[in-house]
């Protein structure tokens, strides 16, 4: 029966026409619009989503950060909070040289409790970069027993454009509220809000190689890769895979060390906005009561000779003021190590790493923690003298 009645109500709702109403689909073309606009839509919604994410998760916005401070967290909940430790922030040289987990072994036996000797190391990072992440890790909570501080020579340099680092250290790997920092230290301001707005709004262009870089690094040139720190040990260190080079390759690695260092060291100027994000760091260590020593990292012979002497001995002279100033003595360990330490005259093999490593926890760290007088700065390094590259 209902069938028989259903002709009648359509009938009914036709009115006077006599046509039944019949719902209007719309068309293929105003339906695939929809689509479009719709997926357009969730694709821009999917851009704002990762932008405000890359904001506080900083394995998206600053791997080579974001990589090492997880491998911390994991080291100091292992071995306590309430574990000694020291941390070093540095550059790719300190991340190729300070071997954390040999230190902590013997600092654990010598002061008969746990210890935590972590390796902060970033490649092409300078005064700002450790200021930024010195920051970062003070909000989280961080505080070492002692700040090991690599002094790079070339990023001390005051450029008309500012700090050297400005080349490497990008806005996009810094939070909004890290923009102002950069601007303080001279980065160039409209070009610092450019890219960080950009990293924001558009993330899967500009933070495209941090993000392949999680995903699928191999698809990427070595050069704009995020991925160095996913490859460094459990307490940050990490080394080459060959620990002997080709004569040829080494050739090629000093000379493509000259071509990135010997014209800045031939004119550096240490001043500018680097040299007051290094005081602004120690000031906030020295406010903290955290002992902190500076240090110039092992040199090779053919890298040393790029420095004019009168620029070396006026860098020097700084910085020994800058630590007495701030209560930051200065390692000075350009001659620690012979040139077979090093695969380019400044970058270190596991073995050179190692000898480093003893020599700067017997002479430095555990004199500091133990309270007694560092062993370097009792009797100065001579010029002349190297250190055996086997490990003791």
């Amino acid at each position: 029966m209902a069938a028989a009645l259903l002709p009648r109500i359509i009938m009914a709702q036709a009115g006077d026409t006599g046509r039944a109403i019949v719902p209007v689909r719309p068309s293929r073309r105003i339906r695939a619009r929809q689509a479009v606009l719709a997926g357009a839509l969730l694709f821009i919604l999917g851009q704002l989503a990762v932008g405000i994410l890359s904001e506080w998760y900083l394995r998206i916005r600053d791997p080579l950060y974001g990589d090492k401070f997880v491998k911390l967290e994991r080291r100091l909940n292992r071995c306590g909070q309430s574990a000694t430790m020291v941390l070093m922030l540095g550059s790719s040289r300190t991340g190729l040289a300070f071997h954390g987990r040999r230190v902590e072994a013997r600092l654990s036996s010598e002061l008969q409790q746990a210890a935590v000797a972590f390796n902060f190391g970033i490649p092409a990072s300078g005064p700002v970069t450790h200021l930024v992440y010195w920051n970062r890790l003070c909000q989280a909570g961080v505080k070492p027993d002692l700040l090991l501080l690599e002094i790079l020579p070339s990023m001390l340099a005051d450029g008309h454009g500012g700090p050297l680092e400005r080349h490497w250290f990008y806005a996009d790997r810094v939070t909004t509220s890290e923009v102002p920092v950069l601007i303080e230290y001279g980065f160039p301001e409209r070009a610092v809000r450019q890219r960080h707005l950009s990293s924001l709004l558009w993330p899967a262009y500009s933070l495209r190689f941090q993000l392949m870089s999680r995903i699928i690094p191999s698809w990427l040139p070595w050069q704009v890769r995020f991925d160095w720190s996913r490859g460094a040990d459990e307490c940050g260190w990490g080394t080459t895979q060959s620990q002997t080079v080709d004569p040829v390759l080494r050739d090629a690695g000093v000379r493509r060390a000259h071509a990135e260092y010997a014209g800045i060291l031939s004119q550096l100027q240490p001043g500018g906005g680097a040299m007051q994000a290094l005081k602004d760091l120690l000031q906030s260590c020295r406010e903290q009561q955290i002992p902190v020593f500076l240090v110039l990292m092992p040199e090779g012979s053919e890298f040393r000779s790029w420095y004019p002497p009168e620029k070396l001995t006026t860098l020097k002279q700084t910085l020994h003021l800058l630590g007495t100033e701030f209560g930051a003595p200065l390692i000075d360990a350009q001659n620690w190590l012979p040139d077979e330490a090093f695969y380019d005259s400044h970058h270190m093999f596991a073995a050179g790493a190692e000898a480093f490593s003893d020599r700067l926890l017997e002479e430095a760290i555990l004199p500091a923690l133990t309270r007694t007088r560092p062993r370097f700065d009792q009797r100065p390094e001579p010029a002349s003298r190297g250190t055996e590259v086997t490990p003791r």
